[in-house]
């Protein structure tokens, strides 16, 4: 039994990671959408979904492209129309996609005009009321008879989302004042095309009602970026490309740039490899933001027999003042006759200086063996 953990954004770590099996992982991505931000993130989902189909799911990988695409443009046209009134940073957009044993989950979220709700609705619940062949008919009629434009018109991006998934459209409408409502969509798709989506789903992590658990529980911690399950070098390139297309702070960008780099190739290495070694290692990271600060927080597997090393390699450079990491480091980089950076504690020097401040950690031991290690520090933010 793991100890209960005394900071709140450990134990979401670790709740995280002990949620989705093996060879499963979520991505979630709170916050504004513009046209970097959503191509960066197609490319990170669209590489994990292609980590983990063969090629003859091929058309299975398509389809998932596709809804994401949607699903992102949806975001940003609602953003769009909303974008100038004053609330729009208070809630802002979601995109998430999930896998969960043989199944994918794609959700988005975004606020809405409350006068938009009952239209929005009853396009919905006519398009969840058709089965295969009339949802066809359907798309035919509307490219023959509606009203198409770029804003999307009769709501033929909802008709393909509905039918390149083979499930209905499932959907949530959470009220938030006099004038918003937030909207959450979520499409689910069998990795089988023979299997059909199990629309029965409840309880769930990856259910409308898991993600919207997981939503609030990030906008109680003001988390904006989640990343879980397997790391490897792709991925690593493509959060750092997320990080940077979203903020307006270049010092602080590179900041969290040079930290994150350090933490994620943390997981990477030490990591516990998945059923696949192809795919990466397991581990969870997320980035959050408090105050002034910008906190990132990371946790994967490790030995048992490695805790205790790591603590003390921790508690070292915890230990020195900022001066003495300095020369450390440098005596380090000087030292040609040492090639092991393990031993010499390089990267946790190299994190403690650019995060300027302490590291945090914490060790849970696991049930099935292993210990849980969690890692992190904070950026403080300047304009």
């Amino acid at each position: 039994m793991a100890k209960e953990s005394t900071n709140n954004l450990f134990r979401a770590a670790y709740d995280l990671f002990q949620r989705i099996g093996s060879t499963d992982f979520e991505y979630v991505y709170r916050g504004y959408f513009n046209h970097n931000i959503t191509k960066k993130i197609l490319i990170l989902a669209d590489k994990n979904v292609a980590k983990v189909t063969d090629e003859s799911q091929s058309t299975l990988q398509k389809r998932i492209y596709y809804i994401m695409v949607e699903g992102l443009q949806n975001i940003t046209h609602h953003q769009e129309e909303i974008a100038n009134d004053r609330n729009f940073d208070k809630y802002p957009g979601l995109f998430a996609i999930q896998k969960s044993g043989e199944r994918y989950f794609i959700t988005t979220g975004n606020i809405v005009a409350n006068d938009k709700v009952d239209e929005l609705k009853g396009r919905l619940d006519v398009i969840n009321s058709l089965d295969k062949e009339n949802l066809k008919r359907y798309h035919r009629e509307i490219l023959t008879c509606g009203t198409i434009s770029d804003k999307g018109g009769a709501g033929l991006g909802l008709i393909e989302m509905s039918r390149k998934s083979g499930s209905k459209l499932h959907y949530k409408f959470e009220g938030l004042d006099d004038e918003f409502t937030y909207f959450y969509l979520q499409t689910q798709l069998p990795s089988d095309d023979n299997d059909v989506a199990d629309e029965s789903v409840v309880h769930s992590h990856c259910s409308m009602e898991g993600l919207m658990s997981l939503h609030h529980k990030m906008k109680a911690e003001n988390l904006q970026l989640l990343f879980n399950g397997f790391f490897n070098q792709e991925n690593l390139l493509s959060l750092l490309a997320i990080i940077k297309s979203r903020s307006n702070m270049p010092l602080t960008t590179i900041k969290i740039s040079n930290v994150m780099v350090e933490m994620l190739q943390n997981i990477i290495k030490h990591g516990a490899k998945a059923e696949d070694n192809n795919v990466g290692a397991r581990g969870v990271f997320f980035l959050g933001q408090t105050g002034n600060e910008t906190i990132l927080t990371s946790g994967n597997i490790i030995h048992d027999d490695a805790a205790g090393v790591i603590a003390q390699r921790l508690e070292f450079v915890n230990g020195m003042t900022k001066e003495a990491l300095s020369d450390y480091y440098d005596d380090i980089l000087l030292d040609f006759d040492s090639t092991d950076a393990k031993k010499t504690g390089l990267g946790f020097t190299d994190l403690r200086i650019k995060s300027d401040r302490p590291l945090k950690y914490e060790f849970q031991p696991l049930d099935g063996g292993g210990t849980f290690y969690l890692l992190q520090t904070a950026i403080k933010t300047t304009k």
